[in-house]
């Protein structure tokens, strides 16, 4: 069991989520609300009991990029 934080692969999307699979290929096939892919930025834990085969909870949005918050 894989527990990895992910964000959207489009700059443009402040989407940040938090997915649990039981493969990386399971993972890598996740997509954004928006369409775009969902990249790994991180690894928080690694679960030896699986909870479910794909569990994504939406963790918040990130700020805008420093160009567009003006």
């Amino acid at each position: 069991m894989y527990i990895a934080r992910l964000i959207c692969s489009d700059e443009d999307c402040p989407e940040e989520v938090l997915a649990e699979a039981h493969t990386l290929e399971e993972l890598e096939t996740l997509a954004c609300d928006c369409g775009c892919g969902l990249a790994v930025i991180g690894w928080p834990d690694h679960a030896d009991e699986p909870a479910a085969d794909v569990v994504v909870i939406p963790l918040g949005r990130r700020p805008p990029p420093a160009d567009l918050a003006a």
